[in-house]
């Protein structure tokens, strides 16, 4: 069962796009994180950093980190850099036996789980 997936993209600071992540990334909400920032980012932004905040991810399932894959790869293509904020214990977990930690957060493999990237 689902809990949802609410994605919030704020620009406070200049250059810097923070998005906030509420729910479950997982295969029944697959589409909603990559529409938000491959929106903003094609309205050109200014954007040179994208700040995920990922304390509030429920559940992450393989749909989950593929989607973060392709978010990656869209901030990459707009010039900008990807960090992954806030990771619990067990995004951290999956980012680690995936191999994708260092890709994705630019952290060595074995950075504290909630550390910011």
């Amino acid at each position: 069962m689902t809990t949802g997936l609410t994605c919030t993209w704020t620009t406070a600071e200049e250059g810097t796009a923070r998005v906030t992540i509420e729910g479950d990334l997982e295969f029944a909400t697959t589409g909603t994180l990559l529409r938000l920032i491959a929106d903003h980012l094609a309205a050109g932004t200014g954007v040179r950093h994208v700040r995920l905040d990922c304390a509030a991810i429920g559940f992450c399932d393989s749909s989950g980190l593929s989607e973060l894959m392709k978010v990656h790869r869209i901030v990459v293509a707009a010039g900008a850099r990807l960090h992954l904020d806030n990771r619990q214990p067990a995004l951290h977990r999956l980012l680690t036996r995936t191999g994708t930690a260092a890709l994705l957060t630019g952290d060595a493999l074995d950075s504290r789980a909630r550390r910011d990237s």
